[in-house]
Order: C-alpha cells, then structure tokens, then sequence
C-alpha cells in the first residue's frame, strides 16, 4: 500500500475538506413533486413541559412520490422528508389518506406517523404533531394544496338503494 506524504505533495495536490452542505441526490423512480424551505417543530409528547414545540431546526421540505404512478393513490408511496443543510433528516414520513393540515399565519400543523419516540426507541411507529413554518401564506397555502393532492384519497364504496333492496330481498328468500 502507497502512502503518500502530505508535506511532501506540491500545494495544489492537498486534500481539501469537503463540504458540509449536501449534494442533491436523484433516486431512480422517484420523483419530487414539491419542494419549500420550511423551519420544523415537533410537539412535545412530554405533559411537563412548559415549551411545547421543540425547535428541530431549518430544512428542505420535498414531498415525493413513485414515478409514473397516479397521483393520491397508496402505490403512489406520497412522502414528505425534511433535510437540513448537512442532510439529516429531520421529519420521514408517508402521506396517509384523510390527513388534516391546520394553517396558523405562515404555518401548517399536521400529524405524522414517524419511527421512533422521545426516548429514543426506534421500534415503534408514532403518531406525532409537527408545526411546518414557511415564509409565506402563499407557501403554507401551496403546501397544504401538496399535501392535500398527493395523500392517498380514502376508497367510497357507492351501493345504490336498488343493489341494497336487491339483496335484501335474496337473503329473505334463503330463509
């Protein structure tokens, strides 16, 4: 194995540190289909606490979804995912059907189901209630409009009053 000097290498060879901002990367089949900077905070689970909403910090918010898939349908995988400037990720989550977004000014709060809990424990699947703040209504109202249109819609069942009669009837003349 070659080991090289670094005292030795003429100054334009040096390794130079990387960056700590993040490179976007593409993932094959998925697709962003909204993207806003936003601040999160997460509402303590804590009763005790007089601060009720911790501060995770300032991220890119992306809501993404399967590629070539139809919109608002559970195949489709909706799921919203805040990075910070380094690429942590600070909030992953799926978009279910029925989900309810509460605007306040330039915010938008929202329950997630998201891995893990305050302690830590990385098992278990908890529902938690995160505040999303924009820079603007206009932000916060085409978030919400994102959020509505790619969560899986829920399934109606329509039976008419004649199927309904229909059947009625043919269970009557089982018996």
């Amino acid at each position: 194995m070659l080991m090289l000097n670094p005292f030795l290498l003429p100054e334009n060879e040096l390794q130079q540190p990387g960056s700590p901002s993040v490179k976007k990367s593409e993932e094959k089949g998925i697709v962003t289909v909204h993207e806003v900077k936003c601040k999160l905070y997460v509402k303590s689970s804590d009763p005790s606490d007089i601060d009720t909403w911790k501060d995770k910090g300032p991220g890119q918010l992306s809501i993404k979804c399967k590629e070539g898939i139809g919109r608002s349908t559970k195949e489709s995988k909706p799921t919203i995912v805040v990075r910070n400037d380094v690429g942590k990720v600070l909030l992953n989550a799926l978009l279910y059907p029925g989900i309810k977004t509460n605007p306040q000014k330039n915010s938008l709060v929202a329950i997630f189901h998201t891995a893990g809990d305050d302690s830590g424990n990385s098992d278990s699947v908890v529902a938690r209630t995160f505040l999303i703040r924009t820079k603007t209504q206009e932000d916060r109202n085409n978030l919400a409009t994102a959020i509505q249109e790619y969560a899986p819609h829920l399934m109606k069942v329509m039976i008419g009053t004649h199927t309904v009669l229909k059947i009625l009837q043919q269970l009557a003349s089982r018996n």
